[in-house]
């Protein structure tokens, strides 16, 4: 088994920066809803329900944060889910998922297409 840490620290700082974005959205959605409805895509009443969008942020922070974890047992199945996260939640949140988006987009084809080295110990 490879080394996988270049996705695990990139997928780490993305999912991190998605929790934080999710929790921002949450406690301060009310005040900012005129800012963040300038930045989704989705008309209507998920774009109009600041908290809904926060709570979905954060769930899938969450949800990113575990399959960054897990991404050594299973790097192409949970590469795949990380890519679809970060593409998916760019449509629903815009701008305010550039950072964790393109971090966690980045993790996510890693983990399908990259060959990690195989461990030190089997070097010769």
């Amino acid at each position: 088994m490879g080394s996988r840490k270049p996705e695990v620290i990139i997928g780490l700082i993305g999912s991190i920066i998605a929790i934080g974005v999710g929790i921002w959205i949450i406690s301060y959605g009310d005040s900012l809803s005129a800012y963040i409805q300038t930045f989704t895509y989705l008309p209507g009443n998920l774009g109009g329900e600041v908290a809904q969008l926060g709570w979905i942020t954060l769930i899938v922070g969450i949800v990113a944060l575990l399959s960054v974890v897990f991404i050594k047992k299973a790097p192409r199945g949970f590469g795949i889910l990380l890519t679809l996260i970060g593409i998916l939640m760019f449509f629903l949140l815009g701008t305010l998922w550039i950072v964790s988006g393109v971090l966690l987009t980045l993790t996510g084809l890693m983990g399908i297409f990259r060959q990690p080295l195989p461990d030190k110990r089997f070097r010769q």
